[in-house]
């Protein structure tokens, strides 16, 4: 397949929420450098299936392949894995902070799957974050930093939430990270009740802090 293929996999037209699929990683798909790690294609088991229903999105704040796989795994209790990843490649021969080669794969691999899924058109959507975004430490100065954070602009407004129904958020992560308290901080002033779970206990509803000011 095309990365243009795997891409309409992901985003399948006139399906729900397949505009904040972000396309940065599926470009470089035809050139995926080798990766010395083994690679584990087992989906993995969801426990908190039960807490899941239709007024109900989740994001999935987890290493980048995790979240594909967890991302897949949902799709079997009726959810559309929308993949929410931005770091860029890392140029010809330099190594770079965020491994996004084994996503790639990950991506590819779960594409073969996703395409036999039959979801709704309305199906809600689960986003797929990679924890290691906010790594941002590198070892010298010739390791490419291609580290992101996650904006308001990258995941639907309250708003857009709740005029299609959505009206909780489960965080599936061992923590909230700095830059995604700030989007759930929002969406909380506008009623919406955000949860937590770690996949083996039930989601918990949290309050969400006031984020600090940056200086």
């Amino acid at each position: 397949m095309t990365p243009k293929e795997i891409y309409k996999i992901w985003a399948p037209k006139n399906a729900k929420w397949v505009e904040w699929v972000r396309p940065v990683l599926f470009v470089g798909l035809n050139h995926i450098k080798e990766t010395p790690e083994f690679l584990n294609y087992t989906v993995p088991k969801i426990y908190y299936g039960a807490s899941l229903a239709k007024d109900t999105a989740i994001i999935l704040d987890l290493e980048g392949t995790c979240s594909i796989k967890e991302g897949l795994a949902l799709t079997t209790y009726g959810y559309r894995p929308i993949p929410v990843f931005n770091g860029t490649d890392s140029p010809y021969n330099a190594e770079a902070i965020i491994d996004n080669e084994t996503m790639k794969k990950l991506l590819i691999w779960s594409a073969q799957k996703l395409k036999n899924v039959s979801l709704a058109k309305d199906a809600p959507p689960v986003f797929l974050l990679d924890k290691n975004r906010l790594n941002r430490y590198r070892r010298n100065l010739s390791i490419f930093d291609n580290s992101w954070d996650i904006y308001h602009q990258d995941l639907p407004t309250a708003h857009c939430f709740l005029t299609n129904h959505i009206t909780k958020i489960i965080v599936r992560s061992n923590n909230i990270s700095k830059d995604l308290q700030k989007i759930l901080f929002e969406y909380q002033k506008e009623k919406m009740k955000i949860y937590l779970t770690n996949n083996y206990e039930e989601p918990v509803e949290i309050k969400i802090k006031k984020p600090k000011k940056e200086k």
